[in-house]
């Protein structure tokens, strides 16, 4: 009796890890969990396949809401202007840059739309 319990745990055991692998895989593809970062922000705004984190959405719609309100034919122009209203807000560099590294990767933005705006948000310049 004491060995047919143990068997039955041990399959129950083995069909929850085959489970949790099986949907880990599929759950990677659309999210990468969320970190709270010590600065406030939230990340990883990518996950390593390239895809945008979904489990930061909430987050950047917060921090930077008009970075997250362009749509996926956004231009240089709109980028930039969206930057300049998310700083006037008191968004700080770090959400501003993550919430557009999210939207790159939601939109597979080509670099010509988002170079210059990663410039200027690393040296600071926005308006």
């Amino acid at each position: 009796m004491d060995k047919r319990i143990q068997m039955r745990a041990l399959i129950a055991a083995s069909a929850l890890v085959l489970g949790a692998v099986a949907t880990g895989g599929v759950a990677q593809a659309a999210s990468c969990g969320k970190t709270a970062y010590q600065d406030g922000t939230f990340g990883p705004a990518v996950c390593a396949n390239g895809k945008a984190n979904s489990s930061v959405r909430a987050e950047y719609r917060v921090s930077a809401p008009a970075i997250m309100a362009l749509k996926e034919n956004s231009t240089r122009k709109q980028v930039l202007a969206a930057m300049c209203s998310d700083r006037k807000a008191n968004a700080t560099s770090v959400q501003i840059f993550d919430a557009l590294q999210y939207q790159e990767a939601r939109y597979e933005w080509p670099a010509r739309v988002t170079r210059r705006a990663e410039r200027d948000i690393v040296a600071e310049r926005y308006c």
